[in-house]
């Protein structure tokens, strides 16, 4: 009976995703359809407002909610003695010095969140605000702090609180250039943000407003009896209003000012201001949170001289310059005149990095990762590279805009995070994941990217180990941490068809698959009413609070907005465990503009819990398929059994022989096989088989750095051109001159074959090993042929590496954005080009494009260049030493390999009737499952026993 769809809300999620794969998509399969160039998740996430906040909002005055220091327990009884839902007020956290907690009352009871503050910025889990008072404006006018609730009714301590630290400048310093170090004068006196560590402070100076980092060894902390104005450039102490007067005569002109202290009133002040005609003084009181003049209330004096800049203080006069203290001017001490020794001092500390300091606490071994990536702005759409440090003692990841950098441009609070990877089908591009974090009812997303896959896959891991899944595992995690066992959640989904889609709301329908509601993957556009996909998703590693997956329906048109028009969802706990279940899921219309039928989706999902053992228990299918099997007879059964499992068969077996650094023999032995039984040398290596495969796979792992070398600079240089390289006389622009254009392709073609050329010694050796097999086996099996062996190299080389590479250089992270259509053609004229000459073939007279043959002059010059290039490639001639193992958990691929003989286990038993030796492997496969259904037993049994403690 087929399982009806469950559609409905899907519910909250702060999850986490490992790696996800699909097939490629063949150039030739790339419709011509005119779409949107870029799909923006941010335009889906609606909690998510935009980045500018109005800085201006009206917010009462910090002495109305701030408390200092606070203990949680008294800060509650504070609120619930306010009595109020919508009740909130700020206080310093108690385990975090330095930082903050909005304690806010809600309808359902108290909530805390954690304000992190770092060099005068604040964040709440990774919004950024430049100050408290604009983070309370936020929450009070742009978005709920929880849901349908926002900060209403301010809770103001006893007394006001003015826990700010100041430090006054015993000695002069001046800045190193491109630093966020400060220059000062002795004497200037400035706010302490934050202790960084390492001897260093974030500042902002009370003379100029500038924020920054100055060493402690030039500053002392300033008396908390001192004037909280010291150090303003308009404020002069106790001087009196006579001397006042003198300095506003002698140094000031019409519109200068200065504040002093009253002489008259203690504690009050008293501006005075040069007129036109004379000297006049304006009294300013102080009561216990606010300063009054002239009949008006302010929140500080700085208010005052704000609002007197820009209103008359008398008729047509404005504040205009204030007149600095004296102490200020006096001569000041150089560093020459200083102790050497300070200098000397400082300028160790500032070599050992800023940076480091900030983010370790003055402990490096809190920081576990750092290094470059990619972040793309929600803003701007565009990927922009950042200096990344992730410290995991605070659960803080830091990016700046790089390493010299002390003040970060964001921190994401990893505490209320999640990290998932994203398919590169989503931005078209590899390499990407996201952090989500939801603390109050924002949820934020940032997507980041790695330059090559290792790399996003340490940062996966480094940062799930500070997320707050990983800090309060509950009862069953632990038990299964204690046994050496890990609970695992996989999703395979298949999108094939829509049916009835309507095609005017939906001229150019694409499917977008969410987990919850977090987006991972994309297919390609498609023609309605009936578009087919034909993609597929591999979700890998997923935590148990996710609960569904979604299939959106988006409008892929120009100009169309990147917001769902139909919807599907479907609750995992409905799909059988294991099983591959193929439905139609009618679609639901989440758009105000489309009435009527809506259609339905086709989808084939496969939804697996699994254990994951300890990796002893796996050592005898290690031992069958490492050593047990020198003719690989077992991988190779597999591969007939496992058919419409190969891609992912192959990263998994893959992975396991390089974790063991046995994958060049392996992949030797599968090239040398297909070699052996290929009849045609025409379609040698053409069709998708094991072998293939995992050479795909293989060199997308290994051989990123030299697509980079070989073909990034040329590639770049044909996104930038202004010039058209078109030949199809179809195409060609009105009044174009088809042979400015072929100038123009053969000048992209000779710099980007001479770059590949070049390249010959960045290809891995271990790459050049194999190509040095291919050229040897393929002249064994065709002795009398001198070209099989060269188009044997150029079919994997060229058709499988550089020429996908050139095609779609965004997916292959040359990029960060899609080539415009006139450098997409160019690109695809180039790829033609080279591949027929790698291929050693001129275009000829009957083919389709038959303004191509105006290359052919290009290839025969090139023919036998490419033939050394080949020949160069493949001078390897012995198995290059081992390298440095790839992380790789063997325990997991063992587990994948496992469960795909226990899926395919009817395929594997009929095999055995002719292949006896897979018996071996079915008793394997046998005895790892009881060994698996014991554990899961003992874990289920050991949390009973838990609970019931």
């Amino acid at each position: 009976m087929a399982m009806a769809a469950d559609i409905g809300a899907v519910g909250d999620s702060r999850s986490r995703l490992l790696g996800s794969v699909t097939q490629a998509q063949q150039a030739d399969e790339i419709q011509d359809l005119t779409v949107q160039d870029d799909f923006d998740p941010f335009d889906s996430y609606c909690e998510l407002p935009e980045e500018s906040i109005d800085a201006h909002l009206s917010v009462p005055a910090q002495n109305e909610w701030y408390h200092g220091e606070l203990d949680r327990h008294s800060a509650e009884m504070r609120l619930l003695n306010s009595g109020t839902p919508g009740s909130y007020l700020v206080r310093e956290s108690e385990s975090k010095p330095g930082s903050y907690v909005l304690s806010y009352m809600g309808i359902k009871g108290i909530n805390h969140f954690r304000i992190t503050a770092v060099c005068g910025d604040f964040y709440v889990g990774g919004r950024q605000f430049q100050s408290l008072h604009e983070l309370i404006g936020y929450y009070t006018h742009v978005s709920n702090i929880l849901k349908n609730e926002r900060l209403q009714y301010p809770v103001a301590p006893p007394e006001p609180v003015d826990d700010k630290k100041r430090v006054i400048a015993n000695l002069p310093y001046t800045k190193v250039p491109d630093t966020d170090e400060l220059s000062f004068v002795a004497g200037e006196v400035f706010i302490v943000h934050n202790e960084l560590g390492g001897g260093w402070l974030w500042v902002t100076s009370q003379k100029c407003g500038e924020s920054g980092i100055i060493v402690e060894d030039l500053v002392s902390y300033v008396d908390d009896q001192s004037d909280i104005h010291e150090g303003k450039c308009w404020y002069h102490g106790s001087i009196s209003k006579d001397e006042a007067a003198e300095l506003l005569c002698k140094e000031g002109d019409v519109g200068s000012f200065l504040i002093r202290n009253s002489d008259k009133n203690p504690g009050d002040y008293s501006l005075s201001f040069r007129g036109p005609n004379k000297i006049q003084r304006f009294r300013v009181q102080r009561f216990q949170r606010q300063y009054m003049m002239g009949g008006r209330y302010y929140n500080s004096l700085d208010d005052v001289v704000e609002h007197y800049r820009k209103d008359e203080i008398i008729d047509g006069h404005y504040l205009v310059s204030p007149i600095e203290p004296l102490k200020y001017r006096k001569p000041q001490m150089t560093q020459v005149d200083s102790s050497p020794v300070i200098y000397e001092e400082i300028k160790r500390r500032r070599s050992s990095g800023f940076g480091l300091h900030l983010m370790s606490g003055g402990t490096s071994n809190s920081v576990i990762k750092q290094g470059n990536l990619s972040k793309r702005s929600q803003k701007h759409k565009k990927w922009k590279v950042y200096f990344f440090i992730l410290n995991s003692t605070k659960q803080h990841l830091y990016y700046f805009d790089n390493e010299k950098r002390t003040k970060p441009r964001g921190v994401i609070d990893l505490g209320y995070a999640s990290v998932y990877t994203v398919h590169e089908s989503l931005f078209n591009q590899p390499n990407c994941f996201q952090i989500v974090v939801k603390v109050t009812n924002d949820m934020e997303v940032y997507y980041l990217n790695a330059e090559t896959q290792q790399l996003s896959e340490e940062w996966i891991e480094a940062l799930r180990s500070c997320c707050s899944r990983a800090v309060w595992p509950t009862i069953t995690q632990r038990t299964q941490k204690k046994r050496g066992v890990k609970q695992l959640k996989s999703l395979k989904l298949h999108i094939l068809e829509a049916h009835k889609v309507p095609p005017k709301v939906l001229s150019h329908p694409y499917c977008v698959v969410s987990l919850n509601e977090i987006k991972v993957a994309r297919t390609p556009v498609q023609e309605p009413p009936d578009p087919v996909w034909d993609e597929e998703f591999m979700f890998d590693d997923f935590p148990d609070d996710i609960d569904s997956f979604t299939l959106d329906i988006y409008n892929g048109a120009k100009r169309a907005k990147s917001v769902p028009i139909l919807r599907a969802s479907v609750l995992l706990h409905r799909l059988p465990n294991g099983q591959f279940l193929d439905e139609w899921y009618p679609l639901l219309n989440v758009s105000a503009q489309l009435r009527g039928d809506t259609g339905s989706i086709r989808a084939r999902a496969q939804y697996l819990k699994e254990t994951l053992m300890p990796s002893k228990e796996y050592s005898p299918l290690k031992e069958l398929i490492m050593n047990d099997d020198p003719e690989y007879q077992t991988i190779l059964a597999l591969e007939e059994a496992c058919a419409k499992d190969r891609s992912h068969l192959a990263s998994v077996v893959l992975d396991i022989f390089r974790h063991q650094q046995k994958e060049l023999s392996l992949l030797e032995h599968l090239n040398r096989r297909e070699i052996q039984r290929e009849e045609e040398r025409s379609t040698l290596f053409r069709s998708n088989t094991l072998a293939t495969t995992m050479m795909d796979k293989y060199m997308k792992t290994t051989a990123n750095s030299f697509v980079q070398h070989a073909i990034k600079k040329v590639v770049l240089k044909i996104m930038d051109a202004k010039c058209s390289c078109e030949l199809n006389p179809l195409k060609l622009d009105k009044g174009a001159d088809a042979t400015d254009n072929l100038e123009h392709l053969i000048g992209f073609l000779t710099e980007i074959i001479e770059s590949i050329f070049n390249s010959a010694n960045e290809c891995p050796k271990s790459l050049r090993y194999l190509c040095y097999c291919l050229q040897r086996d393929v002249r064994e099996k065709w002795p009398e042929d001198n070209i099989s062996p060269a188009r044997a190299v150029g079919g994997f080389i060229f058709l499988r590496l550089i020429c996908p590479a050139i095609l779609n250089p965004r997916l292959f992270n040359i990029v960060s954005e899609n080539p415009s259509p006139m450098a997409a053609r160019t690109l695809m004229m180039v790829v033609k080009a080279i591949q027929n000459l790698a291929n050693h073939v001129e275009f000829v007279a009957n083919y389709k494009e038959p303004f191509m043959e105006a290359i052919n002059p290009f290839i025969v010059i090139n023919k036998g260049r490419m033939t050394h290039f080949f020949l160069q490639l493949a001078n390897v001639e012995d198995m290059p030493p081992r390298e440095t193992p790839p992380s790789i958990d063997l325990s997991r691929q063992l587990a994948a390999l496992h469960q795909m003989c226990v899926a395919h286990i009817k395929e594997l038993q009929q095999l055995s009737t002719v292949q006896p030796s897979l018996k071996k492997l079915l008793a394997v496969t046998e005895m790892l499952s009881q060994s698996k259904n014991q554990y899961i037993g003992e874990v289920e049994a050991a949390s009973r026993d838990s609970m019931a403690f």
